[in-house]
């Protein structure tokens, strides 16, 4: 009869911590700036960072053909407008 082993890195898992929860919030609409604002239970703005448009304008595309492995070949590149909103 075989003994089964564990998986390996079985014996360095611990259960996870307890979590806290979270309340939900509805995030609203500044009409004036077209953005986010979420306020928590306590009235207070909660910060978004991370998260805005981007202020490109132009987003280039460029494509290649041949699966890489090779030098040169021809290439096309284009310019597509952004429909995102600048600063």
């Amino acid at each position: 009869m075989s003994r089964a082993t564990a998986p390996r890195g079985a014996s360095r898992m611990r259960p996870y911590v307890a979590a806290v929860p979270v309340p939900q919030t509805m995030p609203t609409i500044v009409p004036e700036t077209q953005s986010a604002l979420v306020v928590d239970g306590d009235g207070r703005t909660v910060g978004l960072g991370g998260h805005g448009p981007r202020t490109g304008g132009l987003m280039p595309t460029t494509t290649m053909p041949g699966d890489g492995a090779g030098p040169g070949g021809s290439t096309d590149a284009d310019s597509t407008e952004s429909y995102e909103a600048s600063r």
